[in-house]
């Protein structure tokens, strides 16, 4: 491991995950020369502290998932490990204060539910090893070693089989047991993949069919959910014979028990398994790296069928490794609010980092029924009990903090209004004179009015918030930082790439770039002359490889054979531009590009980020076009408070509060929705051509949700599903009211 970021580690493995030695340059990237340079492609980009050789592992001998958790647990096994405020089944509340398993407990726990997932579906009495193969794999679990050592692309169905056992589904929210689950498959060798109902049934159901995942570990609310896609997916869901609750089975529905018997499925809850795994023991079945450790199904952006990204071990390895240099590892005390859905691999790399290095993880309150996220509100209760150190968050959810913020500096009295507004202008500049790794400046951290504003959020001792899967405002950055005195990581990254593959420094003085290529992985761009990106302006489509990259898409070559080169490239379908010290910064799409009726060609992706990040008066874009038309339309999201403020300022309503409904409204009216397209289009004029302006606008307040499928669980944007839901809108714009720019000489009167 010579020249490398790890050189200067001589240690046990056990020692290793302590004395990762900070090395600032981390945070650059660098060209290095590897002779594939031409006209259509970069020369290929490594992180600079370990830019002679890649890393796949923190430790030659933590190069798994599993390994890297035992050796955690050994050293911390005091420690706190998993959380949960205790929830009281009888009247569906929450305690008031976190408990929490050790790391030895969790431990002890984690192999017992292994132990028990094998031994209840070795004695499941619907098994059918000789007509089903996972039930066949079942069977022959406890004598396979699973693991080859690359990915055959000429014979992918057998490196599927060799190195994929039989598929354990988890179906939940976050939850303890969600972790515990899949620690349990970690370490005896089981696949795991996660399945999501925020997408409808379809993508369940057909995630079941095409792993035939015997078992599936759920919440209360989802045992019915599965019951009711095996009776009406019967074929589909053949391979289903174990329900296993994460809630106690005597909460189950006596009448569900009854359908579960005539569909041929046994329920259980968790505890019985672990029980079944206490009495009855199984040494752990170590994986190898190239034993798949689980399946992420991709949201997709095109409403198209999910595509299963299988991710060794040896990549769970590496993007662990990789958090591991760009986070400081635990302090005692030192806690994680585990808020993002488990179901998508951000989340399970962040959470597997702070696993490793000994972090408490905090699980969100329980709440029955819900969907992927929990409410904002719960959200915000949990934080306040919590007081947690870190916690990921998407670009969404760091704008809304920014509103909330604001109004409730609003609320203080006028002086301490003053004050606070002095201090975070203070904060701002300040922050821009650090850099590397060094804190901010203290000074006025103990003003009460200011450190008021973090424990109102719950953010008194936290020390920073990472985010990820979207652009965010360079300006919400700073202000954020500032108003809450944090450091902010902003990472870059796909399912593909075991989720983030590129990273800020938390205290970086400059925001708006997603930070330096992972020592685990290396990049290159590829011209696009089409959108007008080339490589001499570095400038292009981002190439991705190296031992953090996923092994290919389950039972899918033609997608595999379609995103990786024989090289080994990955394409990821994103624009970025590179700047002087090789940090990424994503600014368009590849496919999201289309022609006007004038010839020109308009990439919306690139137009959303410029409205978004010039203009706080919305919070979401959908940008929209039609080679028949010379002009482009929108949808935007609007901040209800900073929509009510510029009523009152422009239009003198003198009003504090109305209905969203009432709101929108008056939004709608074209003079006044004529008025704010004109101060959206002012703010990106000298940032965008004439023709990429927006023309027209449909105003809503969050059009762009999960629960109308018009955007993934990760909050991309899925422009034909957009397309469809928005459709009698984009015609009213259109073909209605057409353009509001030419020849628009209405005056708002109200």
């Amino acid at each position: 491991m010579s020249d490398s970021l790890f050189s200067s580690i001589e240690c046990s493995a056990e020692d290793s995950i302590t004395k990762l030695p900070l090395n600032e340059d981390v945070f650059q990237s660098v060209k290095v020369s590897d002779g594939s340079i031409n006209s259509k492609f970069s020369q290929t980009f490594r992180n600079k502290a370990s830019k002679n050789k890649l890393i796949d592992s923190i430790h030659p001998e933590l190069n798994t998932h599993a390994k890297l958790f035992n050796t955690a647990a050994k050293r911390y096994a005091s420690r706190p490990c998993l959380g949960v405020r205790k929830y009281d089944y009888d009247t569906g509340k929450s305690s008031d204060f976190y408990e929490y398993l050790s790391y030895n407990e969790t431990f002890v726990k984690k192999n017992h539910i292994g132990a028990g997932i094998i031994r209840s579906l070795l004695l499941n009495k619907y098994l059918n090893p000789d007509k089903i193969e996972s039930h066949k794999k079942v069977k022959n679990h406890l004598t396979t070693s699973f693991g080859i050592p690359n990915y055959l692309r000429d014979n992918a169905d057998n490196c599927i089989e060799k190195s994929c056992s039989f598929i354990l589904s988890i179906f939940a929210v976050n939850r303890v047991e969600w972790i515990l689950a899949d620690l349990a498959c970690s370490s005896y060798s089981i696949t795991s993949t996660a399945l999501y109902d925020t997408l409808g049934s379809d993508v369940s159901q057909y995630i079941l069919g095409l792993t035939q995942s015997p078992m599936v570990v759920c919440t209360l609310d989802k045992v019915e959910v599965l019951l009711k896609l095996k009776q009406s997916y019967p074929k589909e869901t053949e391979g289903l014979i174990s329900i296993v609750s994460m809630d106690p089975i005597k909460y189950v529905n006596k009448e569900l028990l009854k359908l579960a018997d005539q569909l041929n499925v046994e329920i259980q809850d968790l505890k019985q398994i672990e029980n079944i795994g206490k009495s009855n023991p199984i040494e752990e079945i170590p994986p190898n790296p190239d034993s798949i450790f689980t399946i992420s199904f991709t949201s997709g952006t095109t409403g198209s069928k999910p595509k299963g990204v299988m991710v060794p071990h040896r990549c769970a390895s590496s993007y662990i490794s990789f958090i591991m240099c760009f986070e400081p590892q635990a302090k005692e005390g030192d806690t994680a609010y585990i808020y993002l859905p488990l179901t998508h691999l951000y989340e399970r790399q962040t959470s597997a980092f702070a696993l490793s290095t000994g972090y408490a993880l905090s699980l969100p309150q329980i709440t029955l029924g819900k969907k992927d996220f929990i409410p904002f509100d719960y959200m915000l209760d949990d934080l306040r009990i919590l007081k947690p150190t870190y916690m990921s968050i998407v670009p969404r959810l760091l704008t809304k903090l920014e509103g909330v913020i604001k109004n409730k500096i609003k609320e203080l009295p006028q002086s301490e209004q003053i004050k606070v507004n002095e201090i975070i202008d203070y904060k701002i500049k300040e922050h821009g004179k650090f850099a590397g790794s060094e804190g901010f400046n203290a000074k006025y951290d103990s003003y009460g009015p200011y450190l008021n504003i973090q424990k109102f959020i719950g953010f008194e001792n936290l020390r920073w918030v990472q985010t990820a899967s979207a652009p965010v405002a360079a300006t919400t950055i700073v202000y954020l930082k500032a108003c809450l005195n944090m450091g902010l990581i902003q990472y870059y990254g796909l399912t593909e790439s075991g989720a983030a593959i590129t990273g800020t420094c938390m205290y970086d003085s400059k925001p708006g770039t997603s930070g330096s290529i992972s020592p685990t992985g290396e990049y290159k761009l590829r011209s696009v002359p089409d959108m007008g990106y080339t490589i001499e302006n570095l400038q292009g489509e981002v190439l991705l490889r190296g031992p953090q990259m996923f092994k290919g898409y389950y039972y899918n070559q033609e997608e595999t054979n379609k995103a990786i080169t024989e090289d080994g490239w990955f394409h990821t379908g994103d624009i970025a531009t590179i700047d002087e010290f090789g940090r990424v910064s994503i600014i368009d799409r590849v496919k999201n590009f289309f022609k006007m009726a004038q010839g020109e060609y308009v990439s919306p992706e690139k137009i959303e980020n410029k409205y978004l990040s010039a203009n706080p008066l919305i919070n979401q874009i959908f940008v929209h076009g039609n080679s028949l038309k010379s002009y482009l339309i929108g949808v935007v999201g609007i901040d209800y408070e900073h929509c009510l403020k510029f009523l009152n300022q422009e239009y003198g309503f003198n009003k504090i509060d109305m209905s969203q409904q009432e709101l929108l409204n008056y939004l709608n009216e074209k003079p006044i929705k004529t008025k704010i397209l004109n101060i959206l289009n002012s703010n990106v004029k000298n940032h965008l051509n004439g023709f990429e302006l927006l023309h027209n606008i449909h105003i809503e307040i969050n059009p762009l949700t999960v629960e109308r499928e018009v955007v993934t669980p990760t909050f991309k944007l899925r422009r034909p599903i957009a397309q469809k839901f928005f459709a009698e809108a984009l015609h009213k714009l259109y073909e209605i009211e057409q353009s509001l720019i030419h020849g628009a000489k209405q005056v708002a009167k109200l």
